[in-house]
């Protein structure tokens, strides 16, 4: 009885305290706890509406794993089915023109949009530059410094990155390899979703015996 007391007093002081809190800081209340409460169910979902929240302008089916979208995300666009790995960095300004405040002593800085196309992946570490569109399609690799626009259906690598080859490529390079594994009854994303062991048993079984690639041998040396 005690106890039903105690409950009903706590949720009478809730709705009492509600009744002075702003309609709109209600809303966003609510909204952090709904993207706290999804966080904990798929990270990468919650990592959209995060970026949602902060002003990125992204389109459907996407996941982000970790991002940086810099004090200007309102300057970022992602289109459809656009997943983006851990420690990706999306710069939208460049700072270096600050040197030359002596000069000109009004300057702020140099400010790019940056748009990725629909279909395309953003491996991880990858750092997009300002002023930078990537078409459909696309894969940035891990690691890549992309400074330049690239055309869709490309394959996006280095430092400065450069296109290495088509998707139509890759495609067939990835699909032929004994390393990429399929599941019906468990495909991505539901697959990194389940216990730890239970990945590392169905990939070591998979590819446990597949040895490590060779080196390329340097033509003229030994």
């Amino acid at each position: 009885m005690t106890k039903n007391i105690i409950k009903n007093t706590i949720i009478d002081i809730a709705l009492f305290v509600l009744l002075f809190i702003p309609k709109s800081k209600l809303q966003k209340l609510r909204r952090k706890l709904s993207i706290r409460k999804l966080a904990r169910i798929d990270g990468p979902a919650a990592g959209v509406e995060y970026a949602r929240d902060c002003g990125v302008d992204i389109g459907e089916d996407c996941r982000i794993y970790s991002a940086d979208f810099g004090p200007e995300p309102f300057l970022i666009k992602l289109g459809n089915n656009v997943l983006v790995s851990g420690n990706v960095q999306f710069i939208t300004h460049d700072g270096g023109v600050n040197i030359f405040r002596k000069e000109y002593p009004n300057i702020i800085g140099n400010y790019g949009k940056i748009k990725i196309g629909n279909n395309c992946f953003i491996g991880f570490g990858a750092i997009i530059l300002p002023n930078v569109e990537i078409g459909d399609n696309s894969i940035i690799c891990a690691g890549a410094v992309v400074a330049d626009s690239f055309p869709a259906d490309s394959i996006i690598m280095g430092n400065p990155a450069k296109i290495i080859f088509k998707t139509s490529i890759y495609k067939k390079l990835k699909m032929t390899s004994k390393n990429t594994l399929t599941n019906n009854e468990c495909s991505f994303p539901i697959f990194d979703s389940l216990p730890y062991e239970i990945r590392r048993k169905y990939i070591l079984e998979k590819i446990g015996d597949i040895p490590i690639r060779k080196p390329h041998k340097t033509k003229g040396k030994q």
